[in-house]
């Protein structure tokens, strides 16, 4: 019975020092929220401030701006120095190479898949109902064969 007497009090003394430990650290995390609050407080009006400079720097700002007029009248002296810049080629606009004959250009070539792909799709004939004919076949083959069929008809009219 000695041993379980002693057993018992190591359990309370645990379990009073698991309670208090809880205890700090719910004042812990109390600390922290009132820390938090406090800071977005803190960065709330730093924002209004920063806002408020931001409104009077744009109608600072906005008063010193000179008109449209102002702006739209240049010096005689400026409007030659505009002038006198040389044209400057972008590089590789003198590189493009013209389109090779009998090939579409990419504006008849999306045309062409625009008008494929808006067209109606052509019902699937029965597997027994194509008699040979690859443009009925159900077939993987036979419908890429029509598809292939039909882009040469659209590129060679």
């Amino acid at each position: 019975m000695a041993s379980s007497s002693i057993s018992l009090q190591r359990l309370s003394v645990e379990a009073d020092k698991a309670a208090a430990s809880a205890e700090a650290a719910k004042q812990l995390v109390r600390s922290a929220k009132a820390e938090l609050k406090k800071a977005r407080k803190i960065s709330k009006t730093a924002k209004k401030a920063a806002k408020l400079a931001r409104k009077k720097f744009d109608a600072a700002k906005a008063a010193n701006a000179p008109t449209a007029a102002a702006k739209a009248t240049k010096s005689p002296a400026a409007k030659l120095a505009a002038a006198k810049r040389p044209m400057v080629q972008k590089p590789g606009a003198a590189s493009l190479k013209p389109r090779a004959k009998g090939l579409p250009s990419a504006a008849q070539a999306a045309k062409s898949v625009i008008t494929r792909l808006s067209a109606p799709k052509r019902p699937i004939a029965a597997a027994g109902a194509d008699h040979g004919n690859p443009a009925l076949n159900s077939t993987a083959a036979g419908v890429r064969q029509q598809r292939h069929d039909d882009d040469h008809q659209e590129q060679h009219p």
